[in-house]
């Protein structure tokens, strides 16, 4: 079995989650590949240190040549065909960057020369038949797997080598989806694979609909990164967390977590905001955690490392830098202190994120920041865009948060939370109860079960499904 581990958010999913265990204990004779640019991580490498474990690495890759021009041909047609809000607002979005250019041209093009590429149920097919990879083909010739199992279904373009090459060959494919946003909101389709493993119904319905999947393709598993977070032993007592990230166990926490600086540039001014609140009475007996997300530079926010009541942190470990730039693992450590976070804090600040969902986990208050830096920017370019995507809409319907257009709307929303944190509570719940589905932290269980039953289609073994039951 090929297992693809593109970087170390993939790492925390499949790996850290307990999933590829689970699935070497129930069948012994399995023999794993580990596909993954970490392999150069000599941390990572003690880790996964097993005898049917072997280690491969995993290059970068960037669609060049035949294979681009095919992939803009398949993208013009999938971007005119506005198949949802969020992918008609990233479609003005890079028409306004000017990074994709002649889409109705180019979908004519691509009518004219394979149709098949407008077809949600063949999108890739005419670059799987045309388009090879020296690279993968030696790793498939190599190992001669029965199984591929990939972080995420042709997103990410250093696994779709890996992809590709196992339709060629005939190779059975599962990819168990990483985020609810996928299917929604991408500049390109997500490829098909034999099997498709994802969080809940609504994100099941968005692949059969817009992507041209089959109801039984699909598995609902719930969230392994997050079964966590439903497990009491991984709280610990407030005044040790409230120590652990420098704060004063006595003051409410606001905790602010961040985005890449593409995706919202202006959490200076957010910062500013938040600490003048403070400073100004308007939060009484609060600070301030920034919380730096893991694509996210911790150097843009070198100018309030002194500010009073403001903490900054970056709680992960750094790893090499993978294919899309990530240069961060995901430990079990960094999920607890995660955890712990959004269970102490009073009130959780953010921009259209899961967090949004891991808050409500635990019940804790969001306020949603929609407005920009000291202006407005125009709406392809501005926060307000993220309300109408439709992914964080499936959260917004619920009345589970509070919006903040303005600043003085944030301060706002803070204090009321702050006075009364029981606001929302059952927006939370729904929200909650939609998006995880399970709440029982037995997703991973449930994902090795589902990849357990491919091994034993693939190879005819009978497999014990004790060690995933």
């Amino acid at each position: 079995m090929l297992v693809s581990v593109p970087h170390g958010g993939a790492a925390g999913n499949i790996l850290r989650t307990g999933i590829l265990s689970r699935v070497l204990d129930a069948d012994r004779s399995l023999r794993v590949v580990l596909v993954s640019p970490m392999v150069s991580d000599p941390g990572f490498v003690r880790e996964f240190t097993d005898p049917r474990i072997t280690l491969e690495p995993l290059p970068p890759h960037r669609p060049e040549g035949l294979e681009a021009r095919l992939l803009a041909l398949m993208q013009a047609g999938y971007l005119e065909s506005g198949v949802t809000e969020s992918v008609k607002i990233r479609r003005a979005e890079a028409t306004a960057k000017g990074t994709v250019r002649w889409l109705p041209f180019k979908k004519l093009a691509a009518s004219v020369v394979a149709p098949s590429m407008l077809r949600p149920e063949s999108r890739y097919d005419v670059s799987d038949r045309f388009v090879s990879h020296p690279h993968a083909a030696a790793l498939f010739d190599r190992y001669q797997p029965s199984l591929l199992v990939v972080s995420n279904p042709g997103l990410i373009f250093s696994e779709v080598p890996l992809l590709r090459t196992a339709k060629q060959r005939g190779v059975r494919t599962i990819a168990i989806d990483p985020s609810w946003d996928n299917f929604t909101n991408k500049l390109i389709p997500v490829r098909r694979v034999d099997r498709l493993i994802v969080w809940n119904d609504v994100m099941k319905a968005q692949a059969i609909a817009l992507h041209g999947y089959s109801e039984p393709q699909i598995r609902v598993a719930g969230t392994p990164q997050w079964d966590r977070y439903f497990h009491d032993d991984i709280v610990v007592p407030r005044d040790t967390f409230m120590r652990q990230i420098g704060a004063d166990p006595a003051k409410k926490l606001v905790t602010l977590t961040t985005s890449p600086a593409e995706l919202y540039p202006h959490f200076d001014h957010v910062i500013r905001v938040m600490a003048a609140a403070v400073a100004g009475g308007r939060w009484a007996d609060a600070q301030v955690l920034v919380r730096v997300h893991p694509r996210d530079e911790i150097d843009r926010y070198a100018p309030f490392t002194n500010t009073p009541h403001v903490m900054i942190e970056k709680p992960f470990k750094a790893t090499v830098r993978s294919g899309d730039g990530m240069a961060v693992d995901t430990t079990a450590e960094t999920q607890r202190h995660l955890a712990n976070t959004m269970r102490h804090s009073d009130v959780v600040v953010q921009v259209a994120s899961t967090i949004a969902i891991e808050a409500a986990i635990f019940d804790t208050p969001v306020v949603n920041v929609s407005f920009d830096g000291e202006t407005p920017d125009e709406f392809v370019r501005s926060a307000r865009r993220y309300k109408q995507f439709t992914h964080f809409a499936n959260i917004t319907r619920h009345n589970s948060i509070r919006d903040a257009s303005t600043p003085e709307a944030m301060v706002e929303h803070v204090a009321t939370y702050l006075a009364d944190p029981s606001l929302e509570r059952e927006g939370r719940r729904r929200v909650v109860l939609e998006q995880c589905q399970f709440l029982d932290g037995r997703a991973a269980q449930r994902v090795a079960g589902f990849v357990v039953e491919e091994v034993a289609a693939v190879t005819g073994r009978q497999v014990s499904s004790s060690c995933v039951a």
